[in-house]
């Protein structure tokens, strides 16, 4: 990935690692998470040229450079013996601090707006059909029948989140960084339901969408 592709997105990472020293305080000394952060940064912007290349358009594009860098957190804490499994609730709850702090409720509440939108998800649907990028995502949009019980869905084929975790020999935390997803969806008032992920050796994840009232918390263990 170019840098000037990803550099957008490093007022979010610093946000994310404001999320995460909050959420490790009384764990370890505040000056270790630092140590852990700064660690981390070094490691992700060494690897940023190894990012997949997916175009500074793409709209799911802050989630590859999200994880990207949450990758080298989630390598310091293993390292001081955390399991996959509490990295991940602390992440969960880190990042869906991060998103309702970060953005006003009306502007969240229209953020879940859009993402809920069927124009929306064609649209992404008919950019990844281009295949401008050979590492892009693959996505079909799945649009809802009558009584189906989801506004919009999308039905991925191939996740450069998987394929970047699995070039740097970190596989094993594929499916659980899938979980950071329903935080972040909930955040912005939407629930997320999901079958299958390509993390878990499935032929497609199944992203099926529906807007709530507001904002609320879920986190998946």
């Amino acid at each position: 990935m170019r840098r000037e592709d990803a550099a957008p997105f490093f007022p979010m990472l610093r946000g994310m690692g404001g999320a995460l020293v909050a959420r490790l305080a009384g764990e370890f000394e505040e000056a270790a998470v630092r140590d852990m952060l700064t660690r981390a940064d070094e490691a992700f912007q060494a690897n940023v040229p190894s990012i997949p290349e997916v175009g500074a358009d793409n709209p799911w594009l802050k989630s590859l450079v999200g994880v990207a860098w949450l990758a080298g957190v989630w390598l310091e804490l293993e390292k001081r013996g955390w399991s996959i499994l509490r990295i991940s609730l602390t992440t969960q709850r880190a990042l869906a601090d991060f998103a309702q702090a970060s953005l006003p409720a009306e502007k969240r509440s229209a953020v879940g707006a859009a993402m809920c939108s069927p124009e929306l998800a064609q649209k992404i649907a008919a950019r990844s059909r281009e295949r401008r990028f050979p590492d892009d995502w693959l996505v079909e949009a799945v649009l809802p029948r009558e009584g189906d019980p989801f506004d919009v869905g999308y039905d991925v084929f191939r996740c450069p989140v998987v394929q970047y975790l699995e070039e740097r020999g970190l596989r094993r935390f594929a499916a659980w960084f899938c979980r950071d997803d329903y935080p972040l969806h909930a955040a912005m008032g939407i629930r997320l339901e999901r079958t299958r992920t390509l993390a878990d050796g499935a032929d497609r994840c199944d992203f099926r969408l529906k807007r709530c009232e507001g904002p609320f918390t879920q986190i998946v263990e």
